[in-house]
C-alpha cells in the first residue's frame, strides 16, 4: 500500500483563510490521486524559517516536533510521496535541502500541485535547477528499484534495527535490532507509545514505523536465523 504526506502551511493571516482552505482542499486531493492513503501535516500558519537562517528561541520550523518526526518520517521511508501546494509552503530558507534529503534518503517523491514561486528568479532557477536533477535521481532510483524487484532483492534505506547482508541483497537484524525487540516487548506490556520511546530514546514516529512493521521485522529475524 503506498502513502503520501500532505504538506499544508501558509506564513501569514488566519486559520480561516481563503489560502489554507485552498490547500487543504487541493494538496490532500493530489496526494489522494497518487497513493492508496494519504496523512496530513497541516501546520496552519506557520513560519516556514528555521534556525539555519533565523535567530529565535522557539517556533521554528525546526523547533517543530511534529515537523522534524515527518521529517523522521520521510527518512525511514514511510511515505511514497510528500506533496504541497509548491515548495516555498514546505520551507522557505535552506531548511528545504534537509527535507529534501531526508526524502531522498527514504526514496519518497516529493509533488508540487502548481509551480515553485518566480518572484525571485536567481533563487527559483538555482531551485529549478535542484529539482530537475531530483527528478533524475528518482527517476534513476526507480529504475534500480525496479531491477532488485525483478529479482526479489530488498530496495531502499535499511529500515530501523536492520542492515544489508554481505551481498547487499536483503535486510537482516543490524546493531540496533536489540532496540526493535524491546519496542515489541514494551509493546506487549501494553505501554503507550510515548512511554516505549522514552524507554528506548528513539523518536514516537520510530517506535509507530516498528509496531506498524511487526510482521516483516519478525519474518526476516526468522530467514537471517536460517
Amino acid at each position: 500500500m503506498s502513502r503520501a504526506l500532505a504538506w499544508i502551511r501558509k506564513s501569514k493571516g488566519d486559520d480561516g483563510d481563503i489560502g489554507l482552505e485552498e490547500q487543504r482542499e487541493v494538496v490532500p486531493g493530489l496526494a489522494a490521486e497518487l497513493a492508496d492513503e494519504v496523512e496530513r501535516l497541516d501546520l496552519g500558519v506557520h513560519t516556514g524559517f528555521s534556525t539555519m537562517t533565523r535567530d529565535d528561541e522557539s517556533g521554528l520550523l525546526d523547533q517543530n516536533e511534529r515537523v522534524t518526526e515527518r521529517i523522521n518520517e520521510l527518512r525511514s521511508g514511510r511515505f511514497d510521496y510528500l506533496v504541497a501546494l509548491d515548495d516555498r509552503r514546505v520551507c522557505r530558507d535552506e531548511y528545504l535541502r534537509v527535507i529534501q534529503y531526508a526524502a531522498g534518503q527514504g526514496n519518497t517523491e516529493i509533488v508540487y500541485v502548481g509551480e515553485v514561486n518566480k518572484d525571485d528568479l536567481t533563487f527559483d532557477l538555482k531551485r529549478r535547477i535542484e529539482r530537475d536533477t531530483k527528478e533524475e535521481e528518482i527517476e534513476k532510483s526507480r529504475r534500480a528499484i525496479e531491477r532488485r524487484k525483478e529479482q526479489g532483492y530488498d530496495h531502499g534505506r535499511p529500515r530501523f534495527g536492520m542492515t544489508y547482508d554481505a551481498n547487499g541483497h536483503y535486510q537482516v537484524p543490524g546493531e540496533e535490532f536489540d532496540t526493535v525487540t524491546e519496542i515489541f516487548q514494551l509493546d506487549d506490556a501494553e505501554k503507550s507509545r510515548r512511554e516505549i520511546a522514552d524507554e528506548v530514546d528513539v523518536p514516537v514516529a520510530t517506535v509507530q514505523n516498528v509496531l506498524d512493521r511487526r510482521e516483516w521485522y519478525v519474518e526476516r529475524e526468522q530467514i537471517a536465523e536460517m
